[in-house]
């Protein structure tokens, strides 16, 4: 049975850039409803972040159709190769119709099937471990995964901890098969923890509570339990690792190289502290990215690609975790 590689990788970020120095003019307010400002050094302090982009006219399928583009030319296949689009997103276009056939057409595949995938930050992993077997079954030839958010479309700019956090971004990767045993997609393990669902949520548009003229504009923003979102993180970062390198009888010194979501340099760090790996074999992009939710690690991904930071049989760690609250962690030898 063939196996799926990845054969070519690609991002976008929007051109405009929303840097500390200008987050420290912005009014921020507190529960009590007290106005308040943040510097630059707190923001990168916390979080490592020092700038992140924002789309002005960019919708999520714009960013995805031009990251999955560059995957498609990084690869050298026709675009009528394609036979399949799946696409990680928290911000669709629409609610209604899902995003990925506009993706798809906006990209030229017409006529090829195209679907969403939600478990928004840890949802383009999971789109990749569903190609891979997709591939491995035969059911496709080359399969195209793309992660994208406009994840500034749903902060409140008065909510510092969202708005420094989010930026916006796209990236792809098109897989195909190979007969290389030493090659390939090798295996994920995942959970969630539904019971705390509202630890980081956007609580209006779906059926438990509707949109409505009544409702108040914080309830159409992203809602987030800091403390509780690191907690999270930082349980499942290294758990999540030792749990897929142990089912393949690997440890972490094994790894090449791990590709976690990239929402905060300090649980990063920790987890590589955990798992007692160096940070060399780390990637990071959220410094000049910030969070940019399913996109930060197909973003990461291609730049790991760019730098030459991957070689044929690397042992590749992915690790996703965020809303739901759900986390993934997959492994492949690139």
């Amino acid at each position: 049975m063939p196996n799926a590689i990845i054969i070519g990788t690609g991002s976008y970020l929007p051109p405009k850039r929303l840097a500390n120095k200008e987050l420290e003019q912005w009014p921020f307010v507190n529960s009590k409803g007290e106005s308040y400002t943040v510097s630059s050094a707190e923001i990168v302090g916390k979080t490592g972040i020092r700038e992140r982009r924002v789309a002005e006219e960019e919708n999520t399928s714009d960013m995805a159709a031009e990251a999955g583009r560059r995957a498609i030319a990084a690869a050298g296949v026709h675009p009528d190769d394609v036979d399949l689009v799946l696409l990680a997103t928290s911000t669709p276009d629409q609610k209604i119709p899902k995003t990925a056939p506009q993706v798809a057409a906006k990209i030229g595949l017409h006529g090829v099937p195209a679907y969403d995938f939600g478990k928004d930050c840890s949802g383009w992993i999971e789109a990749l471990e569903a190609a891979s077997y997709y591939i491995m079954a035969g059911r496709y030839e080359h399969i195209l995964v793309i992660g994208a958010d406009r994840c500034t479309s749903f902060i409140n700019k008065s909510n510092k901890g969202t708005a420094v956090l989010f930026g916006d971004g796209a990236g792809a990767a098109l897989l195909t098969a190979t007969n290389d045993p030493n090659r390939g997609f090798l295996e994920a393990v995942a959970g969630s923890q539904g019971d705390h669902y509202d630890k980081l949520w956007v609580p209006v548009g779906g059926s438990a509570l509707p949109y409505s003229p009544s409702l108040s504009g914080d309830h159409f923003f992203l809602k987030m339990d800091g403390k509780a979102i690191a907690g999270f993180a930082s349980q499942v970062f290294a758990v999540g690792v030792e749990r897929i390198l142990a089912k393949r009888h690997f440890v972490p010194e094994n790894l090449d190289l791990l590709i976690p979501h990239q929402a905060n340099l300090r649980v990063i760090e920790a987890g590589a502290k955990a798992l007692d790996l160096p940070m060399t074999k780390v990637v990071t992009t959220l410094e000049t990215t910030g969070n940019t939710a399913a996109a930060s690690v197909p973003i990461a991904l291609d730049e790991a690609v760019r730098q030459n930071r991957l070689k044929p049989g690397y042992l590749l760690c992915l690790t996703g975790y965020g809303a739901g609250l759900s986390w993934i962690a997959a492994l492949m030898r690139w």
